[in-house]
C-alpha cells in the first residue's frame, strides 16, 4: 500500500448531502452510492460528490452496481473538468463491511479507496462511522477514516445521461 493514500481529505460538509441521498434510497431499503471527486493538481482533497441518478443504475437490497455507460459519463465528465476519482462510496441497510460482491466486483485498482456507509434508513453523517478500506493491488485493507477540513463541496449526479447538477 502507498503511503500517500492514507492522507484522503474530505470536506467537513460532505456529510449532509451524502446521507441525504443514502436516507432516500434507503427508505425504499435499497443501496446507493456515487465517487468523490478531487482536483487534477491535489487528487487526494475531495472537492466534489458524485451521486449516482437512474439510468443505467441498478439498487436492490444488498446491491448497487453502475453500468460501463454510467461509468464512462461520469469519468469523461470528471476528466474533462480536471478532477480525479480517488474514491467510491456504496451504502449498505446495517453494518460497515465489504461484502463478497463488493471484493469482488469493486473497483479493484491499486491505491484505490471504497467507503461503505452503514445503517441506509438513518446513515450517521460523519464520515468517521463509515467503513474505509484501499486496495493494496491484492486485496482490500482497512483504512482509518479520512480527515476533514472546513471546505465546500460540489455535489452532482450521474448516470447513463450524463452528469448534472445535483437538486
Amino acid at each position: 500500500m502507498s503511503e500517500k493514500t492514507d492522507l484522503l481529505v474530505l470536506p467537513e460538509g460532505i456529510g449532509a448531502p451524502l446521507t441525504t441521498e443514502v436516507a432516500r434510497y434507503g427508505a425504499m431499503d435499497v443501496e446507493t452510492g456515487g465517487f468523490f471527486l478531487a482536483p487534477e493538481a491535489d487528487p487526494l482533497r475531495v472537492t466534489a460528490l458524485a451521486v449516482a441518478g437512474e439510468r443505467g443504475i441498478t439498487r436492490r437490497r444488498g446491491l448497487f452496481h453502475v453500468s460501463g455507460k454510467a461509468i464512462d459519463r461520469l469519468f469523461g465528465w470528471a476528466d474533462g473538468q480536471g478532477f480525479r476519482i480517488p474514491a467510491q462510496f456504496h451504502s449498505h441497510g446495517e453494518e460497515a463491511f465489504l461484502s463478497k460482491t463488493d471484493r469482488l466486483d469493486g473497483f479493484n485498482v491499486t491505491d484505490f479507496i471504497s467507503a461503505v456507509v452503514p445503517h441506509y434508513l438513518k446513515p450517521p453523517s460523519d464520515p468517521r462511522s463509515w467503513g474505509w478500506w484501499i486496495f493494496d493491488g491484492d486485496e482490500w485493507i482497512t483504512l482509518p477514516p479520512p480527515e476533514t477540513v472546513g471546505a465546500g463541496v460540489r455535489v452532482v449526479v450521474f448516470d447513463e445521461d450524463g452528469v448534472r447538477a445535483h437538486e
